[in-house]
């Protein structure tokens, strides 16, 4: 069927804003990728970097060549693999019972947990709990506090409330217990939200860094984040290679520079969370509708 001249100006107009987006959001990552293999007098230069003559890996060689990134990197999947499996599992098993309209007091739990949405106890209270609680300095000061969102309860619970109540009773009349139901029949079905908030939690824990400056002061346990925070507010070559765990080192010689360090660097701990978004992308959008409308 033919188009009319409507239909044909706004598809043009849509594509055009879509390749400015996809324009200013590959960007930022070329122009870092540039750098960290630019040699130092190309990196050092002020302006756009959107390709190089002389490209080098040595800025790659050197942030790995010391261990401290990589153990980071342990303590980044650590969090993030533990995070996200409890967060994920917990607020299902929370949220199930709260779709169920014959819960006792249902109202009332739900208002409780949207409470927690608008007020907390701040910051020094929080503190003063994970202490008592001698999770200071451990893996789990940085998992336990953030492990259960009211909003990601809401979401989870509204999309329960969309399943068919028929098939848990057919299950039901088969002999199968709650669990037994949970398990088999209603997380399989729940696909898209539990993919949906693996992918918010996988993305929170690997971004947060504010947590590890707050619960870890020993200096063993270093997440990514922190690493990246610390590197781009030492920009000076003695300073960074400081915070790298690099003794005696003479980056006049080298064939990279702080620049370069700091752009390789920030692409190694953001690039690996944004190749997990491509399979969990199917299953995101459907999630994130249902569970928002449904209930």
């Amino acid at each position: 069927m033919k188009k009319s001249v409507g239909e044909r100006v706004f598809n043009v107009v849509n594509v055009g804003i879509m390749l400015f987006i996809c324009v200013t959001i590959v960007f930022p990552f070329v122009q870092q990728f540039v750098i960290s293999i630019s040699p130092p007098d190309e990196s050092s230069k002020i302006g756009l970097h959107m390709f190089t003559g002389n490209p080098t890996v040595d800025a790659y060689k050197q942030i790995f060549a010391t261990g401290s990134l990589l153990e980071s990197y342990y303590w980044t999947i650590l969090r993030t693999v533990l995070g996200t499996v409890l967060t994920v599992v917990v607020s299902a098993m929370l949220a199930y019972p709260l779709s169920k309209r014959y819960l006792l007091g249902r109202k009332m739990w739900m208002g409780l947990i949207i409470f927690t949405m608008f007020f907390g106890g701040g910051l020094i209270p929080t503190y003063l709990l994970i202490k008592e609680l001698h999770m200071l300095n451990t893996v789990w000061s940085l998992v336990i506090p953030g492990l259960c969102s009211a909003y990601t309860i809401v979401i989870i619970r509204n999309f329960f409330t969309s399943l068919p109540v028929e098939v848990e009773e057919s299950a039901y009349m088969d002999g199968a217990n709650d669990f037994s139901i949970f398990f088999t029949i209603v997380l399989p079905l729940s696909t898209p939200i539990i993919a949906t908030v693996t992918l918010w939690s996988m993305v929170g824990q690997w971004n947060s860094w504010f947590d590890a400056m707050i619960y870890i002061s020993n200096g063993e346990i270093k997440v990514l984040q922190i690493i990246l925070r610390d590197v781009l507010n030492n920009a000076q070559d003695a300073a960074l290679a400081n915070v790298m765990g690099i003794e005696n080192v003479d980056m006049s010689g080298q064939r990279y520079t702080a620049e370069s360090v700091k752009a390789a660097i920030l692409l190694v701990t953001t690039i690996p969370i944004i190749m997990v978004y491509p399979f969990l992308q199917k299953y995101f959008v459907k999630g994130i509708m249902i569970g928002a409308v449904k209930g």
